[in-house]
């Protein structure tokens, strides 16, 4: 299933406003480099990082189950550069990937321990000897989403391109699981202009490392750096905010 926002056209429109930051991206592509590559950037969402990575001079397919995500992803300066495919990582061509990334904590939309092996094995099977699968995920031990609920203040007036709007975010339930931590969360978006409201409710994988471990194990995984920030800190399971992971194949 493919969350209400991410097909929505007037909410795949804001986007890359209300995703602006590129900490993320920026730590990827240092690790990525200047050589250029084969790259699959897997759940590319609007294409902004894979555009990025194509004008670097890599050679980068962009894949991704939501339609309007794909449909804003070929609209950009710079499109022509990226073969654009539907699609997760099961349905990535063979390659082989000299690197794979999946950003925007998209590894949390696999919900099961199933589905995140499924996904490992996909990725590695098309990575070339020595290729890298980059991701990351939210250390469930930092619980962000204790800050995913917006009663206590009500809705939050921002202004985009779109006019001003009101936002809000309702956590739904917290699932303490075997395998980790599922989150459900609602967000509310009021376009102020018309009144036309939208709504799409969420469930995200918070996975602890040490499931990681042992999937990327269980994939075919040689070798993992981890990280617990965008600064490249070392990841410290007690206290880090992010699981960023770096996998050799």
């Amino acid at each position: 299933m493919v969350d209400a926002h991410y097909n929505e056209p007037r909410l795949v429109a804001l986007y890359d406003e209300d995703n602006s930051g590129s900490w993320d991206t920026d730590f990827y592509a240092g690790l990525i480099r200047d050589k250029p590559l084969r790259v699959a950037d897997v759940g590319c969402g609007t294409g902004s990082f894979a555009v990025r990575l194509a004008q670097a001079g890599h050679t980068v397919t962009g894949i991704d189950p939501a339609e309007g995500m794909l449909d804003a992803a070929q609209t950009r300066d710079g499109a022509e550069l990226v073969t654009w495919l539907p699609g997760t990582a099961a349905d990535l061509p063979e390659g082989p990937f000299d690197a794979a990334v999946m950003t925007g904590h998209a590894f949390q939309c696999l919900l099961t321990r199933a589905e995140i092996l499924e996904t490992l094995q996909a990725v590695r099977s098309r990575l070339a000897p020595g290729g890298t699968f980059y991701f990351e995920t939210r250390n469930p031990a930092a619980k962000a989403w204790l800050g995913w609920d917006s009663a206590a203040a009500g809705p939050e007036v921002q202004e985009s391109s779109a006019g001003t709007l009101e936002v809000e975010w309702e956590l739904i339930s917290v699932r303490e699981m075997p395998d980790g931590v599922l989150v459900t969360f609602e967000d509310r978006t009021r376009f102020l202009a018309d009144g036309a409201e939208f709504a799409s409710r969420s469930t995200l994988k918070f996975a602890p490392a040490d499931l990681l471990e042992q999937l990327l194990e269980q994939a075919g995984f040689s070798s993992a750096d981890w990280y617990g920030d965008w600064q490249g800190g070392p990841f410290v399971e007690a206290t880090s905010r992010e699981i960023i992971v770096a996998a050799g194949r």
